[in-house]
C-alpha cells in the first residue's frame, strides 16, 4: 500500500521548511545577533530548536518510531544537532492518529534552548462514512440495483482478521503479557484490542507489540487455570474498543475514533446512543444515551457504529425493484452541505492539501484497475465501461464526474470518492463505500442495473478497515495553534 499511497513532500512545504533552515543556518553560522558571546550562542540554540520543530512534520512516519534527533548542516562548519523528547512517553506515531507533545532540545556552545509544541498527527484516511452510499445530491436507486448497509442489530463490533498458528498458547496463560504467533498481523496495530476464543470463554487482549506476525498480548482480566489459545483459533479485531469510560460526562476514550461521526447512532454494552462530539486528538467521543446509561464499561468493550444503506443531504427514492437495505437517511445532518467538509472528514486533509500531494492523472491514462489497496486520483469526467471496467482494490478519487457502467467479474473493493456527479449502472458491483460530492447544481446520484446477482453497492467494514490501516502513508502532521512555548 505504501507504493500506491506514498507521501511525496510537496514543493510548497519544502520551500517553507528550506527557507526556515536557510535562515537558521545563516544565524547560526554568522552569529548575526548583536550582544555578547553568551547571548549569541543562546540565540543560535533557540534557532536550531525552532528549526527542529519546523522539520518535525517531515520526519514523522505513521506506525514507525518517532524521530529522536534532527541534524542541521552548516556551510563551512560542523553539523549541529538537536534532540526530540516526548513528555507523554510516545514511542511511535499512533496508527489511529492523535496529538503528540514534542520538545526540541538544542545546545550550541554553552547556549541551550528547549522549545515545545503539540502536533496533531493523522495517519491514513479517516473513512468517516455514515452509509454504503453517501451523497450530497438526491439519490435514486432503480432497476434491480441494491444499496446495502450493515446489519446493525447483528454487528458484534469484532471482525475476524487472522488465525492463530501453532503452538498457540497453552495453560496456564501469563497474567501480564505473552507472545502469540498468527498467520498475518498486518491488520492488527499496536494499541488495538483483539478477541480470541478459549475453551472456557472468549477473551479480549490489548496488543502491546507487533513484530512480524508475532503479537505481544496483555490479558484484560486474569486468565483462568484452564484458559488456552489453540492453534487455528480466530483472532478478531475490535476497531473501536473502549479504553476508559467517564459516566459523569458520558464520554468514552476509544482505541481509535476515526470514522465516527457526530449524530451517528452507536451501541456500547448493549445500550444505543447518539454521538455528540468526536475528538480525534484524544480519541474521545461524548454520547447521548437513549436508554439507561451504563454505570461501568469494561476495557476492550466494542463500540458498534450504525452504517446505513444510503444517506443524503437531499431526497432518497427507489424505483421498481431498486432497494436500500439497513436503513436510509434523507435530508440528513450526517451529510454536510459543504463539499470541502465532506472531503476532509473522508481523508483527513483539505482537498487542496490532498491534491498537492496527489496530483490527478488524466482520465485517458487510467485503465480502471487498482491493485494492492492503492490510491488513484483521476481528473474527470471519467467513463468506466466496456473493456475499461472498474476492478481491483483501493481508493479511487475522481475530481469531476464519474460513470461506472461495469466492473470486472470479481467486482471492486474499496472506497470511491467522486468530486462531481456519479452514475452507476450495468453489471457493476462495489464492496466498500461510495461518497459523492455532486456538481455545483447538485445533480442526481443514480444507481441502476442488475448487479450480477449481488448488491450494486455493499458496505463492508473489513474493506474500510484495510483502507485505513494500509493508507498509513497518507500522513498529516500539523502544529496546534497556541501550543508553542519556550521552556
Amino acid at each position: 500500500m505504501r507504493k500506491g499511497i506514498a507521501t511525496p513532500i510537496t514543493l510548497v512545504v519544502l520551500m517553507v521548511v528550506f527557507t526556515s533552515l536557510l535562515a537558521a543556518t545563516g544565524y547560526v553560522a554568522l552569529g548575526t545577533l548583536k550582544g555578547g558571546a553568551s547571548e549569541r550562542v543562546t540565540y543560535q540554540a533557540f534557532i536550531l530548536a525552532e528549526s527542529a520543530l519546523e522539520a518535525f512534520p517531515l520526519l514523522v512516519r505513521c506506525g514507525d518510531n518517532l524521530p529522536s534527533a534532527y541534524t542541521l548542516s552548516v556551510s563551512g562548519g560542523p553539523a549541529l544537532s538537536a534532540t526530540y523528547r516526548y513528555p507523554n512517553g510516545e514511542r511511535t506515531a499512533p496508527s489511529g492518529g492523535g496529538n503528540i507533545r514534542v520538545q526540541a532540545v538544542a545546545q550550541v556552545g554553552g547556549g541551550k534552548a528547549t522549545l515545545e509544541q503539540t502536533f496533531r498527527v493523522g495517519c491514513g484516511i479517516l473513512g468517516a462514512v455514515p452509509a454504503a452510499l453517501t451523497s450530497r445530491p438526491d439519490i435514486s436507486v432503480r432497476g434491480n440495483a441494491q444499496v446495502i448497509g450493515y446489519d446493525f442489530a447483528g454487528d458484534s463490533g469484532a471482525y475476524p482478521v487472522t488465525r492463530v498458528l501453532a503452538p498457540g498458547a497453552l495453560p496456564p496463560l501469563p497474567a501480564d503479557a505473552f507472545s502469540l504467533t498468527v498467520a498475518d498481523a498486518s491488520l492488527i496495530p499496536v494499541g488495538s484490542y483483539v478477541q480470541i476464543p478459549s475453551p472456557v470463554a472468549p477473551r479480549t487482549y490489548l496488543v502491546t507489540g507487533v513484530s512480524g506476525n508475532a503479537l505481544t498480548l496483555r490479558p484484560l482480566s486474569p486468565p483462568g487455570p484452564t484458559d488456552a489459545i489453540l492453534p487455528g483459533a480466530t483472532v478478531s479485531l475490535v476497531p473501536y474498543a473502549v479504553k476508559a469510560y467517564d459516566p459523569a460526562n458520558s464520554t468514552l476514550t476509544l482505541s481509535d475514533a476515526r470514522s465516527l461521526l457526530v449524530g451517528q447512532t452507536v451501541r456500547v454494552a448493549g445500550v444505543e446512543a447518539r454521538v455528540l462530539s468526536v475528538d480525534l486528538g484524544t480519541n474521545q467521543v461524548r454520547l447521548e444515551w437513549r436508554g439507561t446509561p451504563p454505570t461501568a464499561i469494561p476495557e476492550g468493550t466494542p463500540l458498534v457504529p450504525q452504517i446505513l444503506g444510503a444517506a443524503s443531504a437531499g431526497s432518497i427514492s427507489t424505483v421498481g425493484a431498486g432497494g436500500i437495505s439497513h436503513g436510509q437517511a434523507q435530508y440528513s445532518s450526517l451529510v454536510p452541505s459543504d463539499p470541502d467538509a465532506l472531503f476532509r472528514r473522508t481523508f483527513g486533509l483539505t482537498k487542496e492539501e490532498f491534491l498537492e500531494r496527489f496530483p490527478p492523472q488524466p482520465a485517458s491514462t487510467f485503465n480502471g484497475t487498482l491493485s494492492g489497496w492503492e490510491l488513484k486520483v483521476v481528473r474527470g469526467p471519467l467513463l468506466l465501461a466496456g473493456s475499461r471496467r472498474l476492478c481491483g482494490q483501493g481508493i479511487l478519487v475522481v475530481i469531476g464526474d464519474l460513470t461506472v457502467n461495469g466492473t470486472c467479474s470479481t467486482g471492486f473493493q474499496g472506497l470511491v470518492y467522486v468530486a462531481g456527479d456519479y452514475d452507476q449502472q450495468g453489471n457493476s458491483v462495489l464492496t466498500g463505500a461510495v461518497v459523492v460530492e455532486g456538481a455545483a447544481n447538485l445533480d442526481l446520484t443514480k444507481i441502476a442495473g442488475t448487479g450480477q446477482g449481488r448488491g450494486k453497492i455493499a458496505y463492508d467494514p473489513m474493506v474500510l478497515l484495510k483502507l485505513r490501516l494500509k493508507s498509513q502513508g497518507l500522513a498529516s502532521v500539523r502544529p496546534l495553534a497556541g501550543t508553542w512555548r519556550r521552556l
